[in-house]
């Protein structure tokens, strides 16, 4: 699915007056039940695990190779990871399509302010098209700064959290905890602007132990 294609789906909550691009997720049981059927542009989304490696790259392979198609009427943009707790294995990345030019590594050296500070000036520069994160801790300002700025550049922003955190206030559009049995990943809405909470279920996700497919 190329850039037009995506960009132009959009959910409209209740109000009805607002709306929202999407980049639909690549599967269905979860496209069907996110407003829109897909990821929220323009917003931060906050998936929270227990470990890294449980799926959570595995989740987002079809909106990165989405996101990176190449469309010559669109400008480039880079799909930032930002301070990422393995190194990403980009064959396997290939593999699933992705065009590994387009990403960008970042490593913040000197801590979690420098790391969170990066994030904003990251999604606020308009060069991204995505942002994607390693977020030990953040406070409810700085969440809403990060909204701010994803809002005005229209940016996918989403942020890797611990589990711990998710019952921390904050103004993400979306949030989502994820864990895996086997083969099978369940993700749990916890918050979903224009949607409701609930339990969805992806056999498809599974992956050998560590999400090994996608980082090494």
């Amino acid at each position: 699915m190329e850039w037009d294609d995506w960009q132009t789906r959009v959910w409209r909550g209740k109000a009805a007056a607002i709306s929202r691009a999407v980049v639909p997720t690549g599967f269905h049981e979860l496209d069907r039940y996110l407003p829109g059927g897909g990821w929220p542009v323009g917003v931060i989304t906050e998936i929270f695990v227990d470990d890294y490696g449980v799926g959570e790259l595995a989740l987002l392979m079809p909106a990165l190779k989405a996101l990176t198609t190449t469309d010559p009427a669109k400008p480039r943009k880079w799909i930032a990871w930002i301070a990422p707790p393995f190194v990403p294995y980009a064959p396997a990345l290939q593999q699933h399509g992705i065009d590994i030019e387009r990403l960008l590594m970042i490593h913040p050296t000197a801590g979690h302010k420098s790391r969170l500070w990066a994030i904003e000036q990251v999604v606020r520069s308009g060069s991204s098209a995505g942002v994607l994160a390693w977020v030990p801790a953040a406070d409810e300002v700085i969440l809403r700064r990060l909204q701010l700025a994803a809002e005005d550049q229209g940016c996918w922003t989403l942020l890797f959290r611990p589990a711990s955190a998710r019952r921390q206030r904050s103004p993400a559009a979306l949030r989502i905890y994820l864990t895996r049995a086997e083969a099978v990943g369940r993700v749990e809405i916890i918050k979903c602007r224009g949607g409701r909470p609930g339990v969805v279920e992806i056999a498809s996700l599974g992956l050998p132990s560590g999400d090994s497919s996608a980082v090494a």
